[in-house]
């Protein structure tokens, strides 16, 4: 047994070492079945793969571009929205400053208001007091109007009539009024 596993292994070398031989003819026929081979696996093969292979890259291609518009697009819109956010900033701190303003001018009109008022009560309170004072001087001058008539009625003893001597009194209480001013 041991003798034909050494003869199968000297055949198989020998075939081994035939395939490795140079033979003319058969690379002619080699070269020759390559050369008619190659044309129709470049227009059933090569050719397809190629296009497929060029139409994947033009869409990475295109892909890249979008994807770049795209980031130009969303910066774009962001430095819009930032300028927007910032407009509106501006806006609120106007309205707030305006409504500031308008409170600050609300209370100086209702504190002037309040001064109006307050001038007015204090102008009708003094024509009050004037007024009471001018009634007070008023029976303040009856009264002694009268007490200068009984006074100068028991003085002189008789008696003018009641018109006569309010109207002597009067004319006396007028003359002293005006030397005293």
């Amino acid at each position: 047994m041991l003798s034909l596993t050494i003869q199968g292994a000297a055949e198989q070398e020998r075939e081994l070492s035939s395939l490795l031989e140079f033979m003319p003819g058969a690379s002619i026929w080699t070269l020759l079945a390559f050369g008619l081979a190659l044309w129709p696996m470049w227009k059933m093969v090569f050719g397809p793969i190629t296009r497929a292979l060029a139409t994947r890259d033009q869409k990475v291609e295109d892909a890249i571009q979008a994807a770049e518009g795209a980031r130009t697009k969303a910066e774009q819109q962001m430095t819009a929205a930032k300028a927007e956010l910032d407009q509106a900033r501006t806006e609120a701190r106007r309205m707030v400053d305006e409504a500031v303003g308008r409170a600050e001018r609300q209370a100086a009109e209702a504190a002037r208001a309040a001064d109006e008022r307050q001038k007015i009560e204090v102008q009708k309170a003094r024509e009050a007091i004037a007024a009471e004072k001018r009634a007070a001087l008023q029976e303040i001058r009856a009264v002694v109007v009268e007490l200068t008539i009984a006074a100068t009625s028991r003085l002189i003893q008789q008696q003018v009539d009641d018109p006569t001597q309010r109207r002597m009194v009067q004319e006396f209480v007028a003359d002293a009024a005006k030397e005293a001013r």
